[in-house]
This record gives C-alpha cells, sequence and structure tokens, in this order.
C-alpha cells in the first residue's frame, strides 16, 4: 500500500488563488484532472473564496498567557527557517508570519519565544541540542526542529513524545502533512510531522528546473502541456535531453568551465533518488496488514531503474553530475551549469528559485517525471535533512503546545501558504504563471520514504548514485545484495521503538 500526500483543500486553494490566480489545485489521486479542472474553474472558485473565510472548527481557549518555546535554525540552505519573528520589516513573508503570531498570540492569549540555534551548514548542530537536553532531563523547549534523516536513533531512543496520544494535535487536518503522518507511523507512534508553520518542506521540495529560452531557441515546446495532460514522463524528458546535449566541437562532455558542450541536466548527486520516488517507487512500503516491507524488488521498479539509467549517464551528455558547490564555475557547481546556460535543466529544490534571480535566461519549472501515463500521480520529495516539528520526550505543558501548534499551522495554511506562493516565489523567483501552476503541483504531492529517512537505505543509496551516473548495468545485483542487510535495519529501528513503548 503506497501512500500519498493529502488533495489540498478547498480553503487553502482558494486563499492561493486570491494571492495570485495563477495556481491551481493539486490532487493526490490523479493530479492531471485536478490540475485541468481547476483551471477551467479559476473564476468561480475566486467568486466563492471571497464571499467564504474558513473557520478554526476547533476549542480556542484562554491559555492564560502560556509562552510556546521553540528551538529552531537560525540559517541553512537559503530555506525559511523561522517560526516567529519580532517585528514587520517590510518584507512580505517576514510580515506574514509576523502577523499569523500576533494574530494566535491575540486569540489564545499565550506568546511565542523562538531560539534560533546557528548551525554553521550542520543540521545535527541542532539534533545534539535537543539530545542534550532530554539527557539533562530539562523542560527548555516546547518544540523542536530536528532531522531525523541525520540522527534516526533519537526516534528509537525515546527523545521525542508520541504526537498521536497528544489531545489538540489535529493531525488528519488539512494543515498537517498527512503523507508524512501516515508513512512517519510506527507502532501506532508518530514522532514527527511537517505543516506550514515551518516552511523548510516547502522551500526544500524537489523540482526540474528548466531553460525557457534555450527552448524557445531550440523550437522546443515548453513542458507544461504535458504535465497538465499527464503526459509528462521519463521517456518525454529523455526527448529533450538527447535534443539538446551537444559537445559542440568539445573532445567529450567532461566538465570544462572554458568548454562549449551543453548538457540535457545539471544534476545534484541525491537526484537519482528523487527520479524514483517521483515514478511512485518505494524502498520501504506497507503491506496490506500494515506491516513494513522492502519494495525494491518487482518488474516495475527495475524497469523505473532502466529508464533512468539512459538519463543520467554522464558519457551521453544527457546529464551531467555537477558538483555540490553550488555555482563553482571551475568544478561544475550544478546550479552554475545551468544558469550559465550550459544545461536545459536543472534537479534543484524550490529554494534555487531564489538563487537564480540574477540569471539572465527566463527559466521555469515542473514536478519530477511520471514513469509513464499509466502513473495516476505526480510524487515529490523534499530535501533529506529536512527539519520535521517534533515535541521533546521533557516537554510537560502538552495541551497548551498542541493547541497553539494546530492553530498555528491552521493559520499558515489560510495567510502564509498564500503569501509563500503569490508574493514570494512569484515575484522574486519563478517569472511566469505557469510554473506557480507547477509549484502547486510540486508542493501538494510532497511523499517521504521510511528507508530514506531513517537511513536504512543510505548504502544502497550510494551505490545507486554512482552507478547511475557511471551508467553501470549492474543495479539489480546491488539491490539483491543490501536486501538482508537493509531489512535487518528496519527490523532493528520496529523492535527498538517496541521496547521504548513498553519501557516508558
Amino acid at each position: 500500500m503506497k501512500f500519498t500526500t493529502k488533495q489540498t483543500t478547498a480553503v487553502l486553494l482558494a486563499s492561493l488563488l486570491l494571492a495570485s490566480t495563477l495556481i491551481s489545485c493539486g490532487s493526490s489521486g490523479d493530479n492531471t484532472p485536478a490540475v485541468t479542472e481547476a483551471q477551467n474553474n479559476t473564476a468561480a472558485v475566486e467568486t466563492e473564496a471571497a464571499e467564504t473565510e474558513a473557520v478554526y472548527p476547533y476549542e480556542t481557549p484562554d491559555l492564560n498567557g502560556y509562552t510556546l518555546r521553540v528551538l529552531s535554525s537560525g540559517f541553512l540552505w537559503d530555506m525559511y527557517q523561522e517560526v516567529d519573528v519580532t517585528e514587520t520589516n517590510g518584507e512580505v513573508l517576514n510580515d506574514a508570519v509576523y502577523n499569523r503570531n500576533r494574530k494566535v498570540e491575540s486569540k489564545l492569549n499565550c506568546a511565542f519565544e523562538e531560539t534560533n540555534l546557528e548551525v554553521n551548514d550542520d543540521p545535527n548542530t541542532l539534533n545534539n541540542q535537543i539530545k542534550n537536553m532530554v539527557l539533562a532531563g530539562e523542560d527548555q523547549y516546547d518544540v523542536t526542529y530536528a532531522s531525523i534523516y541525520l540522527m534516526p536513533a533519537m526516534v528509537t531512543d525515546g527523545y521525542f513524545q508520541n504526537l498521536l496520544e497528544i489531545d489538540g494535535l489535529n493531525l488528519k487536518e488539512a494543515w498537517w502533512d498527512s503523507v508524512v503522518a501516515e508513512n512517519g507511523t510506527i507502532e501506532d507512534h508518530l514522532y514527527f510531522v511537517t505543516s506550514p508553520m515551518h516552511l523548510m518542506p516547502y522551500d526544500g521540495a524537489w523540482a526540474l528546473f528548466f531553460n525557457e529560452t534555450m527552448m524557445e531557441r531550440n523550437d522546443m515546446e515548453k513542458p507544461y502541456d504535458l504535465v497538465r495532460e499527464g503526459k509528462w514522463t521519463i521517456d518525454a524528458l529523455l526527448g529533450y535531453t538527447k535534443q539538446i546535449a551537444n559537445m559542440n566541437g568539445d573532445a567529450s562532455f567532461e566538465w570544462n568551465r572554458d568548454g562549449n558542450a551543453v548538457y540535457g541536466l545539471s544534476s545534484h548527486q541525491f537526484s537519482p533518488d528523487k527520479f524514483i520516488l517521483g515514478t511512485g517507487e518505494y524502498f520501504i512500503e506497507r503491506s496490506d496488514s500494515g506491516e513494513l516491507q522492502f519494495a525494491a524488488t518487482d518488474e516495475r521498479f527495475f524497469n523505473v531503474v532502466d529508464k533512468l539509467l539512459t538519463l543520467t549517464t554522464e558519457s551521453t551528455g544527457y546529464t551531467i553530475y555537477g558538483s555540490n558547490t553550488d555555482f563553482d564555475a571551475e568544478t561544475g557547481g550544478y546550479m552554475y551549469i545551468f544558469e550559465s546556460g550550459r544545461s536545459m535543466f536543472l534537479t534543484a529544490e524550490i529554494k534555487g528559485a531564489q538563487l537564480l534571480r540574477n540569471m539572465e535566461d527566463t527559466f521555469g519549472i515542473v514536478p519530477y517525471p511520471k514513469y509513464d501515463e499509466d502513473q495516476t500521480s505526480y510524487y515529490s520529495s523534499f530535501v533529506n535533512q529536512c527539519y520535521f516539528y517534533t515535541i521533546p520526550a521533557t516537554a510537560a505543558n502538552l495541551r497548551e503546545t498542541a493547541i497553539i501548534s494546530d492553530y498555528t499551522s491552521f493559520l499558515s495554511m489560510q495567510e502564509v501558504l498564500p503569501v509563500y506562493y503569490g508574493n514570494v516565489v512569484e515575484q522574486k523567483g519563478l517569472r511566469n504563471q505557469d510554473s506557480i501552476e507547477m509549484l502547486d503541483i510540486v508542493l501538494s504531492t510532497k511523499t517521504v520514504d521510511l528507508g530514506i529517512l531513517f537511513g536504512w537505505t543510505n548504502t544502497l543509496l550510494e551505490a545507486m548514485r554512482d552507478k547511475f551516473f557511471a551508467g553501470a548495468t549492474d543495479i539489480a545485483s546491488t539491490v539483491e545484495k543490501q536486501q538482508a542487510s537493509i531489512e535487518k535495519k528496519m527490523v532493528k529501528t520496529v523492535e527498538a521503538i517496541q521496547d521504548a513503548i513498553a519501557n516508558s
């Protein structure tokens, strides 16, 4: 059984359309019809939105001045981290977060107190702070944002509360990410989730950027309609990369900052993982009885692998494995290759739109492609090191924490996300109406794989990434060799959670 993300609610869609009439509705079951329907009914939805204001359906009690203490990161990889800001400054997103929190404080008679820890590009700095606090038995923070991917033992060793047992966290509502909650639940325990209260899962969502100007120069159709029609597949992407890849007199496709070679796709090292998830394939999924199982064994998975090998093999020029030094010209930073017009496509997080503001050519985005047209939905993923909402084991004031967090997440969906979509991204990054529509598809179809999140598949993925870029053909044997080890890790994690439950 594979989980997809929830449908964007009618209320959120209405809010987004008010902020920017360019956004269409995503869907978990079948995105293509939903996008088309939203385009055809924009005017009606706008009219309805103007007449309807969403009402929070739960109690909003007086919390007698309780202060919600939040621990997050000050700055990481150009992604928005703040849960609270103390003053307005004219920046629309900053001011939307400020106004949201002041409304929460007024409604609930509470306050926010956020500590933004400087992590210096190392998210484990934040994890270690949480770990030390819990080990010391200190009730210092009510809400902590942790990178589970970097330290999954924090879950199994009992550093967090079971969110499913906390009254007031309405995790099945649209303002919480249901796919994270569903996939992250083990033995009826859930320790992490996401919501628009914290925007890193949005800035950190992966998409494909493409150079519209380059397409126009080469008389290529932009892929927006392919996405809308459900025809944006790996084969369709391959068609573009094959047409554009050209050594242009260079001796090979090896990177040379002074060379002339043009590539189909400039790739980040983690892009193979994102392509696999984009096809709806998972390394770990649930059986019909709800048990976790290794899933990278069926024919469709290896058909996906075969298609991706054709796309990612560096020697063909369809893909170049860019350096993680982003804009470094000498080493071929994956962002630099795209920004300089040397590749048609780029794999990057949404926050990349902000970093490409000085790019002369016009660019757009589309979701990661499907395996084939029979696939009913697009699937998107976010940065592995993403911070998740957690409540530390030492937190004592769970009622107040839950009420404030839930109401803040609700208001975030109503008042912060429309600003994020309609102003920040549209005006400062993405440059056309089509990309705003594509952005909604990307952000409304986020998914996660527990194998990646808990690190069970790290060794396998490292080996697979190298093989993808090298064009190796023995990935099936690599998967087979790793399966038993992954299953042992998975069982060990589940047993550790069971032990923690028994001893609690």
